[in-house]
């Protein structure tokens, strides 16, 4: 059960100070309930954004659940919050069920790299690795034998993380094991330890288990993967608010932690692009965001055919590293008079879908023409187009300076001058490269 310092009745609860003002305080009422005041682990201030994303404070007791595709952090998410309370003496547990424990070792190592040799050795120190767990139905039976123990190996560890509770291949309808899972994270709460539940994620982005899952933790977080970025989003949350709007994060090129990304403000993105003469240019705007709790990803759209956005966004999500799952999107553009969808409005359509989902903005003096097909290669524009667009840039129409993004077969029929800058690109990778060279 939770100690003296966990379970606390403070002066946040009136019913000491009313009690008098009352003949007798009602049994089972709000009035009458003991305040239960968790305690905390403390986190260091290169983890604030985590803190940040849960409402403020590393809840002791609670439990996080952490989901997410192949290679969007998690595993390193939780060896880094391993470190950092190791480097506080506080001991945790990591138990493997999909790594060795020296690859979990190898990533510490790195992490660690600009640490002094005392920190790094009290980091470790502190870090315990079980990967004899072959069955998560006998995480209660581990708990009690090995944790909760006076004489078990890992007795007084505050945090415990599961990595994963898939690890053994373990099927969304096993719901008596992810009911065991749910049993050992319950047993840790009683007893005012953390527990971390790595998870898998489907294609769809859905929780690779039962609804019962979420449905039992404190709070569930989530890591898409988004180029070099992580996006991290929390959609429930008993300890503070949602965090509806991913958080762009980023690994550091050297030590792999997880921090901030810079310049990268959350807001919707927008790309220019020019639908030919009686039309001129167009502004394609995009928000992508994360659903709320329990709700599934919409698209809105107004005026633009669903089937051909929604065959762009699958063009998308073909790229490596963009884990577009199910997420909400909404667009806005005016089309041209006929009021008809042009193909080639897809080329800047994905730019500005994909500088939203990364929150990138996209450079105001960049125009972008082309279709985009199903292998995601960029399409070169009709004469047409291409003889008004040349005649806008010659008029001034278009205010310079104009970066233009088109086919190598459109690039060539125009001049590059100080004021227009040709950019070629045969694929959607080329394009969003070249927009933005960092995602190298």
């Amino acid at each position: 059960m939770y100690s003296q310092n966990q379970l606390v009745t403070t002066n946040s609860n009136p019913a000491p100070a009313i009690a008098g003002m009352l003949r007798s305080v009602p049994a089972n009422t709000l009035l009458s309930t003991a305040f239960d005041a968790r305690g905390k682990l403390p986190l260091s201030e290169s983890l604030g954004f985590f803190q940040d994303a849960i409402g403020g404070e590393f809840v002791a007791g609670a439990r996080y659940l952490l989901s997410g595709s192949p290679g969007g952090g998690k595993s390193r998410l939780a060896t880094q919050i391993c470190l950092d309370l190791g480097q506080q003496d506080i001991p945790s547990l990591t138990i493997l069920t999909e790594e060795a424990p020296s690859q979990m070792k190898r990533r510490a190592q790195q992490m660690t790299s600009d640490w002094t040799p005392v920190n790094i050795a009290r980091a470790l120190a502190h870090v315990h690795v079980d990967h004899n767990v072959f069955d998560v139905t006998t995480l209660p039976d581990f708990f009690m034998r090995q944790v909760l123990s006076p004489g078990g190996i890992y007795h007084g560890v505050r945090l415990i993380v599961l990595d994963s509770i898939q690890g053994q291949g373990l099927a969304s309808s096993a719901t008596k094991s992810y009911a065991k899972v749910l049993d050992f994270a319950r047993m840790c709460e009683e007893h005012g330890i953390t527990t971390i539940l790595l998870c898998h994620q489907t294609k769809r982005g859905d929780l690779a288990g039962p609804k019962s899952l979420e449905h039992s933790v404190d709070t569930s977080l989530i890591l898409r993967r988004a180029m070099q970025y992580s996006l991290l989003a929390v959609r429930k949350n008993r300890y503070g608010p949602p965090l509806l709007q991913p958080m762009p994060l980023r690994f550091d090129p050297v030590t792999i932690r997880l921090e901030p990304a810079p310049h990268c403000e959350a807001r919707p993105a927008m790309a220019r692009t020019f639908a030919g003469a009686g039309t001129g240019e167009l502004e394609l705007q995009a928000a992508v965001t994360v659903p709320g709790d329990g709700a599934r990803g919409r698209m809105t759209a107004p005026g633009l055919p669903r089937r051909e956005i929604e065959q762009l966004v699958s063009c998308i999500s073909q790229m490596k590293d963009m884990d577009f799952g199910d997420l909400n999107y909404s667009i806005n553009c005016r089309l041209p008079g006929t009021g008809q969808y042009y193909p080639i409005l897809g080329l800047p359509l994905c730019i500005a879908l994909i500088g939203s989902y990364l929150q990138k903005s996209v450079p105001q003096h960049n125009i972008y023409i082309g279709e985009i097909d199903l292998f995601r290669n960029v399409r070169s524009i009709a004469p047409a187009i291409s003889q008004a667009l040349k005649a806008a840039l010659d008029a001034g129409d278009i205010a310079a300076p104009v970066t233009l993004f088109v086919h190598p077969t459109s690039a060539a029929e125009f001049t590059p001058s100080e004021s227009v800058q040709i950019i070629s690109c045969r694929t959607l990778e080329e394009a969003v490269f070249q927009t933005w060279p960092d995602l190298r």
